[in-house]
């Protein structure tokens, strides 16, 4: 039932008030060049090339009208970023927020670039949105901004299957994607693979089943290899494995949600989630499924009966736990609160959560910390397969699943008829049996996808950390500049 109502829940709600970095500290885009020049350190690419890939390669400015449903006319500025060429689409989320700028955009598709590198995906980076609180909009006031918003991109080489690729981001969700997506189609009514000029479609629509839960998904196939890895849980005194482990957790939105869910599921204990309408904690565990139904009926936190209300946020991250999960907007935590808090790591599922400083303390403590870069691919993988999908015009596995189902049924007569017993007795006996017989579904297939490139990420950025003897962060930037790198033949094609 839950998953029947998280399907309409689909705009992604903003968090902004959670972003607390001091003044003091960096802005993003600041951040990821500090990173940048860090990582760069550790390659032999030449000064020039590492130069082109820093800059940010197109951005796009414009205003909106929109006529508001009052009749009067107000406008709204709105932003695209394509960071790099180096791979094309350009792929990266829309957001609505009022604080969306040139800067973020443009740190955003940066951070996009490397991101889809660190996971080997063939795209570059992209980023985009409206400076518009979406609450202040009636639906029809946010499907004409957003047609609107479609239409300028589309005009101006910033929307297309083959140029740029946008996706839900903060304070959107599957119904702009559609409205993009419809929009372009109708600028281009002969160009048969424009329903891929955007990912996070509905299902109905073109969409990939598994979208709205894979940036949580995939952050917990990423932790659960760390966890898995005795080097790493030796390193911060916990067991193997995530049974059992305790998890505090930043954003309750697709993000946290679904990362907590699938933890929950695996045998962790959620123990407090931090939003900005008020915060929770129970010593003994919080039934995410059932925080979530009542954050969707009640709109806020406050009176969840099962829970302790902790009206300071800031306080919850100083309690004792495992993990900790910033799920929520970037530079929360920071150099004046982390020296609190009190986690063996911390897995960022959102964007840039940790500053310099911020990181720095937790590493001081023996914190650790899991990069953004890594742990929130989650989302442009399974996008991806979106995209693969949609220029395919075919569903994963459809040619194969009948032929899958028949093999696997032989397999399974073999094994009952060593076993004395019928196939049928075998599948009653068990779920799995009846479900390998049936073949892997197309949801099957995308969290079979999602798992390997996530594993593979994981395992490529331990390499790389043990081998260059620096932290997790630094590994998953220096590999992906030299993805970057070998993609522009070490810089002899331009990006």
């Amino acid at each position: 039932m839950l998953s029947k109502v998280l399907k309409t829940f689909s705009s992604r709600t903003p968090f902004r008030q959670m972003s607390s970095g001091p003044s003091t500290e960096p802005n993003f885009l600041e951040m990821v060049n500090m990173y940048f020049d860090k990582a760069a350190k550790h390659t032999d690419i030449k000064p020039e090339v590492l130069e082109l890939i820093k800059t940010c390669d197109t951005v796009l400015r414009v205003t909106l009208p929109l006529k508001k449903d009052d009749g009067s006319i107000k406008y709204y500025k709105a932003y695209r970023a394509q960071h790099s060429h180096h791979r094309l689409p350009c792929k990266g989320g829309t957001r609505y927020a009022l604080d969306v700028d040139l800067n973020e955009v443009e740190a955003l598709s940066f951070l996009m670039t490397l991101k889809c590198a660190c996971v080997n995906l063939p795209f570059g980076g992209g980023k985009g949105g409206i400076t518009v609180d979406p609450k202040t909009l009636s639906l029809g006031e946010r499907e004409r901004l957003t047609r609107r918003y479609a239409l300028e991109l589309s005009k101006k080489g910033f929307l297309s299957p083959a140029a740029d690729v946008p996706g839900p981001d903060l304070g959107t969700g599957e119904l702009e994607m559609a409205w993009m997506m419809d929009t372009y189609k109708s600028l281009n009514p002969t160009n048969l693979n424009a329903v891929a000029c955007t990912t996070g479609k509905p299902l109905e629509m073109g969409g990939i089943p598994g979208r709205a839960e894979s940036t949580g998904l995939g952050l917990y196939y990423a932790l659960r290899e760390f966890l898995r890895d005795k080097k790493y849980t030796d390193k911060v005194e916990l067991p193997t494995g995530i049974n059992g482990k305790k998890v505090i957790v930043q954003g309750f939105g697709n993000v946290g949600y679904w990362a907590c869910h699938f933890l929950q599921k695996d045998g962790a204990k959620i123990l407090g989630v931090i939003e900005p309408s008020g915060s929770v904690f129970n010593e003994n565990g919080i039934d995410v499924d059932d925080l979530k139904a009542f954050m969707i009926q009640h709109k806020t936190l406050k009176g969840y009966p099962k829970a302790e209300l902790v009206e300071n946020g800031q306080e919850v991250f100083t309690r004792k736990t495992d993990i900790i999960i910033p799920a929520a907007v970037e530079r929360s935590v920071h150099g004046s609160n982390a020296p609190n808090f009190n986690c063996k790591i911390l897995a960022e599922g959102a964007n840039g959560p940790t500053t310099p400083l911020g990181e720095e303390a937790l590493e001081k403590k023996g914190v650790l910390v899991l990069p953004d870069l890594l742990m929130n691919a989650g989302g442009v993988t399974v996008s991806f397969f979106e995209y693969v999908k949609n220029l395919g015009h075919i569903k994963p596995g459809l040619l194969t699943k009948r032929w899958q189902g028949k093999r696997n049924r032989s397999i399974i007569e073999a094994i009952a008829t060593l076993k004395g017993i019928s196939h049928e007795e075998l599948e009653a006996k068990s779920a799995d049996w009846k479900k390998l017989a049936e073949g892997a579904s197309e949801l099957d297939l995308v969290y079979s996808g999602l798992e390997q490139i996530m594993s593979e990420a994981v395992q490529e950025t331990k390499e790389t950390s043990e081998r260059l003897g620096v932290n997790l962060r630094i590994a998953a930037y220096v590999n992906s500049l030299q993805r970057i790198d070998d993609a522009t033949l070490k810089g002899t094609i331009g990006l």
